[in-house]
């Protein structure tokens, strides 16, 4: 049996910098509070008055980025008349999606044979609402936890054998935020036919709903200007931006291929991570496997794109059960370091923070210091490397071990 200490300890620091984060955040941000549902409430009213959505931008940063067929999810958070009241809407359904979460989350650790006690239990459910990617997108009122519901609950509807069901989860999600779909990769190794046919059904039925609701220019906005403009984001055209939040490996790649074009950061970044997509499903033989395969796909599916670390919350199912489920060992170990640098980000912002109560001579060198690591590389993204690390290695492990008879 694993020890549960050191995942405990992981948990609660996890706990307890997601508290102050939560905290400080909206102090240090105030434009964030609610960004995102303005963002959903002006563009579904604007959609019910026939409007261009993708033309409303009421807090002078990006409007909505989503398929058309989305709006219409947003409809409710319009017929609320009011910005406030669809911010506690989408607070209430993001509240609700954590609590499926936890309960996914707490039921994969004891289906995969480890037994909990009550404060495990407590510890994983506090993790899941109060860690501080969590904490940014409730105060955001984004609907990221809801998509990390559908991710989790696709992964729990296949390993019950209703591939229908999963697939159709996995490709609602997909739906709404696109890059959700190389998940794809590992349903291909699991060579689950069924759910890839019904993601992609549910992909194609709400693209054409998207069509026939609101006709072919919102679709052609969607496909040449929305998707066009994600591509674009974050390709350090002037060079590594240490301020700049996106955990990726196209910083790396700036730095290491300076004149490399942006139009080329996504295809060279696809090159070098594809050993990883194949090295982390090598094994899906059992359900520590194939848990361990999600994983590495979902995180080189994050470091692949210019993402923030509070993106995070699409693969705490499953990296908070895997810090469980894991046997002791070097792959354990890789995962629970790199577990706490995704779950505890430092960013730009915490560095400002610390800083400023620091003398001012220490406070020049700590930032020095984090200039020229975080012009290179974000914590949080060395800890994605530290967790693919420990999947790839346990992997490997298991697949010399099939391969030698003693499994």
């Amino acid at each position: 049996m694993p020890s549960v200490r050191a995942p405990r300890l992981v948990l609660l620091a996890s706990v307890l910098a997601g508290v102050a984060n939560t905290v400080l955040f909206p102090l240090r941000n105030p434009e964030q509070v609610a960004l995102a549902t303005d963002v959903y409430y002006y563009s579904a009213r604007a959609a019910l008055r026939g409007a261009d959505f993708y033309a409303v931008n009421p807090i002078g940063q990006a409007g909505f980025r989503y398929p058309p067929a989305v709006v219409l999810a947003f409809v409710p958070h319009a017929a609320l008349g009011d910005p406030v009241l669809a911010y506690a809407l989408q607070w209430l359904l993001n509240l609700a999606a954590l609590g499926g979460l936890a309960v996914l989350v707490i039921r994969a650790v004891e289906r995969a044979g480890v037994a909990l006690t009550t404060l495990d239990r407590v510890l994983l459910a506090t993790t899941v609402f109060l860690v501080g990617p969590v904490g940014v997108n409730l105060v955001m009122g984004q609907v990221n936890p809801l998509l990390a519901l559908g991710l989790a609950g696709g992964a729990v509807l296949l390993e019950r054998d209703r591939d229908a069901a999963a697939g159709a989860a996995f490709g609602l999600v997909a739906l709404v935020k696109l890059f959700p779909a190389l998940v794809g990769v590992w349903l291909l190794r699991r060579r689950a036919w069924r759910a890839i046919a019904a993601a992609t059904v549910t992909g194609v039925a709400g693209l054409a709903v998207g069509l026939l609701a609101f006709g072919p220019d919102a679709s052609v906005t969607y496909v040449t200007e929305t998707l066009a403009g994600e591509t674009a984001v974050a390709s350090f055209a002037g060079g590594p931006d240490p301020t700049a939040p996106f955990v990726t490996i196209r910083r790396q790649l700036a730095v290491l291929a300076p004149g490399l074009p942006s139009s080329w950061l996504l295809p060279v970044g696809a090159l070098v991570l594809a050993p990883v997509f194949a090295g982390v499903n090598r094994v899906v033989a059992d359900l520590r496997s194939r848990l361990v395969a999600l994983q590495g796909t979902l995180l080189a599916t994050l470091l692949l794109l210019p993402l923030e670390p509070f993106y995070v919350i699409l693969v705490l199912f499953p990296l908070l059960p895997l810090l469980y489920a894991l046997d002791d060992g070097w792959p354990r170990r890789l995962f629970l370091a790199g577990a706490l640098l995704l779950l505890v980000p430092v960013t730009w912002a915490s560095v400002t923070s610390v800083t400023a109560v620091l003398p001012a001579g220490a406070a020049s060198v700590v930032r020095d210091a984090a200039t020229g690591l975080f012009s290179f590389v974000l914590p949080p993204t060395i800890g994605a490397w530290l967790v693919l690390a420990g999947c790839l290695l346990y992997q490997h492990r298991a697949a010399t071990e099939r391969a030698n008879g003693f499994v």
